[in-house]
């Protein structure tokens, strides 16, 4: 029957070639926003650390007092981060926007800095010779075109050009906004004449500390109770990195499900215009003495067929998309292209592409399967082509194990619970619609 089945299907089966465009497409999105939010979760978890510049993070609208940087540093150790907005000009008149960014010399506490030429950072903004040194974003050199040894004004400083920055560790989840960094050391910022009453100036202090963060936070807060800083900890901004991060990962999977829904209405009508060219055949073979249960296996096995093929080229695409998203990323975070990290969403997807043809097949096989060969002797009506009741409870079956599964594969449960309401609400209008027409 398997023979019977694959060389019907050779030979006939060009028809179909919409079933297999659909189910592609749908799993291909499916495997791709999977894949790349199984590979971004893990390299976030894995260097969130860094991410974060420490274990916490003390943020206000000015330096620390002497008493508060000492109590830190009996029981941490603490590094500085200034930033401001500013204009960075070159001789010839040209400007760009910046993040000016003054660091002390304990930046940064975790994590590596990578710069070019490889130097310590402290070193590459020290003074000398007068001159003040600057660290530069790579966009902020290819912009102004600027190199080694150039000079460059930040407010009435002029600094010297000493190295561009290949790699630094808490910048990455930061999108360049207020414009691409330049780095400083944090004494030459009085230099800039920028800080002035009305400035916009952010105070970083990172700490790490060899206790729980938390607690060192209480007993901050117990120490000091009436300082105007906020203070957070490296758990905090975990949890709403992965609370956005499962957010976008929910609104992308749902589009790639919408299109799988999409593509299982035309795998209906595919595997049903498919299956009205087979009537003549299938009440030929139910004649000859063929049972229902072998017609059905060997029409649903051309599905299964079509759909495990289908759905293995769609996780083939769409790994190869999340791969080519984890390179992009690579640029900004700390990710690796991991093929080992993509099983789980790429079988995942295979096993959606599967379950949504077989679904949406069902209906049709069923409906074709209850032809009678007196039927069509006679001319197929419409009542001879009803969909028997079996069918139907399968194809819900089928419907609900997809429904369990989208909810364990949908990060934020809400967002799988509202997709799986909103579909079944738009199946019963569109039912009932055809009711109506009928």
């Amino acid at each position: 029957m398997l023979e019977f089945a694959w060389r019907d299907l050779r030979h006939g089966g060009r028809s179909l070639w919409v079933f297999c465009a659909c189910l592609v497409l749908g799993v291909a999105l499916i495997a791709a926003s999977g894949g790349l939010h199984r590979q971004l979760g893990r390299a976030l978890v894995d260097d969130a650390r860094a991410l974060f510049g420490g274990d916490l993070e003390l943020r206000a609208d000015r330096l620390l007092t002497p008493q508060e940087s000492d109590w830190i540093r009996a029981r941490g150790e603490l590094s500085l981060l200034v930033e401001m907005r500013t204009m960075l000009r070159v001789a010839d008149g040209r400007s760009l926007l910046v993040e000016l960014q003054g660091v002390d010399g304990h930046y940064p506490l975790v994590g590596e800095m990578r710069l070019a030429p490889a130097q310590p950072l402290a070193q590459a903004l020290a003074s000398r010779d007068g001159l003040w040194g600057a660290a530069l974003d790579p966009t902020v050199a290819r912009r102004l075109g600027l190199r080694q040894g150039d000079r460059v004004r930040i407010g009435t400083l002029q600094a010297e050009v000493r190295a561009i920055v290949e790699r630094q560790p808490d910048r990455s989840l930061r999108a360049d906004w207020n414009g691409p960094p330049v780095l400083l050391a944090a004494e030459a910022l009085a230099s800039t004449g920028l800080i002035a009453p009305g400035s916009r100036v952010n105070y970083r202090h990172r700490i790490t500390s060899p206790g729980d963060a938390r607690a060192l936070r209480l007993e901050m807060a117990r120490a000091f109770p009436g300082s105007d800083w906020e203070i957070r900890t490296m758990a905090d901004r975990g949890e709403r990195v992965s609370e956005v991060l499962g957010q976008i990962a929910s609104g992308l999977l749902l589009i790639g499900f919408s299109a799988l829904f999409v593509g299982g209405l035309g795998v209906l009508n595919s595997v049903h215009a498919y299956l009205q060219g087979k009537l003549a055949t299938i009440a030929t073979l139910r004649a000859l003495g063929l049972r229902d249960r072998r017609l059905l296996a060997v029409y649903a096995g051309q599905v299964l067929m079509l759909a495990g093929g289908a759905s293995f080229a769609g996780i083939v695409l769409g790994g190869m998309l999340a791969l080519a998203g984890a390179t992009v990323a690579a640029e900004r975070l700390p990710v690796a292209a991991d093929l080992g990290s993509l099983g789980v969403p790429l079988a995942a997807a295979w096993c959606f592409g599967v379950l949504t043809a077989l679904g949406f097949a069902l209906p049709a096989i069923g409906r074709a399967l209850s032809v009678s060969p007196a039927a069509l002797f006679r001319g197929i009506d419409g009542e001879a082509t009803r969909t028997p009741p079996a069918y139907l409870w399968a194809a819900a079956a089928c419907a609900a194990l997809i429904a369990v599964l989208l909810m364990l594969a949908i990060p934020d449960w809400r967002f799988g619970l509202g997709f799986v309401a909103v579909l079944a609400g738009v199946l019963g209008l569109l039912e009932l619609l055809v009711a109506a027409l009928r």
